[in-house]
């Protein structure tokens, strides 16, 4: 007797789906799914304590104008007893401050410090927060960039990694992926008197020029 067509196709349909049910979906991705993260960080840089490095001042302004936050900080060092260490590190340090206004950075304070040993008075450091962008949390570099990895390291990687590690280096300004208000510092006074014609559709007035035959004739 032959099984009727409703019925073989029902037996099918559930074998398919016990079939399914055996197979294991639970198989972790190694594609990586987060994002950029944008967070601030401690910025430390060293200067020349000797002189005022002026190439060293315009690439940290030029960053700090970009990037950071707050207030940056100058620590000058100086040798303790010998009144003549500690004026020169105020002449230094307001040397710099000069300096880095000149690049923009008006938020600038020196702290002098003193120091028991001669090997730290040649360098001063400069530190301010900072916006930085990452890669998304459980980044890792690629597996065999930097020589042999094991088998395990291989298996943790997640692709796409690498290339959120190389985009977050291209970003200028990290705060711009927060989003920022385009319009924040216009007046609304000020351009409603230049949108509003617009949107009522009144007809621009000509524009009176001068014609190349009419100027020094």
């Amino acid at each position: 007797m032959q099984t009727p067509r409703p019925v073989s196709l029902a037996i099918a349909l559930i074998g398919s789906l016990m079939a399914l049910s055996a197979c294991d979906v639970s198989t972790p991705s190694h594609v990586t799914t987060g994002k950029i993260q944008v967070h601030e960080q401690m910025v430390a840089k060293t200067l020349d304590a000797g002189h005022v490095d002026m190439a060293s001042v315009s690439r940290i302004a030029d960053h700090f104008i970009q990037t950071g936050k707050g207030e940056m900080v100058l620590t000058i060092p100086y040798l303790p007893g010998y009144p003549s260490s500690a004026d020169r590190a105020e002449q230094r340090g307001s040397d710099y401050k000069k300096a880095f206004r000149q690049r923009g950075v008006s938020a600038f304070s020196v702290v002098t410090v003193p120091v028991k040993d001669r090997k730290y008075m040649s360098k001063a450091v400069v530190t301010y927060s900072a916006m930085t962008a990452t890669p998304s949390e459980g980044c890792s570099a690629l597996p065999g960039g930097q020589g042999a990895d094991n088998m395990e390291t291989i298996d943790e990687y997640r692709f796409g990694c690498d290339m959120q590690t190389a985009l977050s280096r291209m970003i200028v300004d990290p705060s711009d992926l927060l989003g920022k208000a385009g319009t924040q510092n216009n007046d609304s006074r000020r351009s409603g008197p230049i949108i509003d014609p617009y949107k009522a559709g009144t007809p621009n007035q000509q524009m009176k020029g001068y014609q190349a035959s009419g100027i020094g004739g």
